[in-house]
């Protein structure tokens, strides 16, 4: 896993993919707090590209745990969602759904692991996953934000940096194969999806992924809508991803007119 410390910023311009042949659209950031103060942004990191190697396929007994621990993760975070403790799961959208929907000729065996994922229990956690032209072939990017405090040594006056979470960021290519889910930062499988009900007030429908990492950590997400970029992602880092994206071939958009 790449962890890097970098600036955080809550303004980003829209991202728009060149890749040949796909559609071309602005990719925009998800919502932050208005109120928050603009922090100074870091000098420029270049985004990790891990292309390979592929984590290796999920046994058929390390499968299982992961849809077990999907389930169990989604009553936890219904749980305490329900208690106010954590954030409410987002909702799956009808917009999220239509945008699968124009990508299963291509994806048929992977549109649903499309869109932008999350869970902010803890510390804020997200996966993009953009289609590609090329059925089977999936584009990822993983990022949490840093998570430290700044300690005042009272006797020397001096301030250190502790370090609670580290960044997660890295920009990966999966391949979905008999629903299988592989990248070389992250694994699953079709059958770690989970669609229900979220039934605190008035219920709406929700879509859950259990992800495997490559150090065995597993992360229970949500589906949010198409891939976008999360809040607290760095700005500088915003053209780095347009360009691996449009280097693999994927983009943020809709199936080019006329496309297979």
């Amino acid at each position: 896993m790449h962890r890097h410390g970098t600036g955080l910023a809550v303004s980003l311009g829209c991202l728009c993919i060149a890749a040949q042949a796909l559609a071309c659209v602005p990719l925009p950031r998800t919502d932050s707090d208005p109120n928050a103060a603009n922090p100074p942004e870091a000098p420029t990191q270049a985004l990790p590209v891990v292309i390979e190697p592929l984590l290796p396929p999920l046994t058929q007994e390390r499968g299982q745990a992961l849809e077990a621990e999907t389930q169990t993760g989604m009553e936890t975070w219904f749980a305490w969602a329900g208690l106010d403790k954590l954030p409410a799961p987002p909702r799956y959208s009808e917009a999220l759904q239509d945008y699968r929907a124009e990508w299963s000729a291509i994806h048929a065996d992977a549109a649903n692991f499309l869109g932008y994922w999350k869970n902010d229990e803890g510390y804020p956690y997200s996966l993009n996953v953009f289609p590609s032209s090329t059925p089977g072939k999936l584009c990822i990017l993983e990022f949490q934000p840093e998570w430290s405090l700044d300690i005042l040594n009272e006797e020397t006056g001096e301030t250190v940096k502790d370090v609670i979470s580290p960044e997660i960021l890295s920009f990966s290519v999966a391949t979905v194969e008999q629903g299988m889910f592989r990248s070389s930062q992250v694994r699953s499988q079709d059958s770690a999806l989970l669609t229900t009900q979220y039934a605190v007030g008035e219920a709406y429908p929700v879509m859950l992924w259990g992800v495997e990492d490559d150090q065995q950590r597993v992360r229970v997400i949500a589906a949010s809508s198409s891939p976008m970029l999360p809040p607290d992602f760095s700005e500088a880092l915003a053209p780095q991803v347009e360009q691996a994206l449009a280097a693999h071939g994927c983009t943020a958009g809709l199936p080019a007119e006329g496309g297979s």
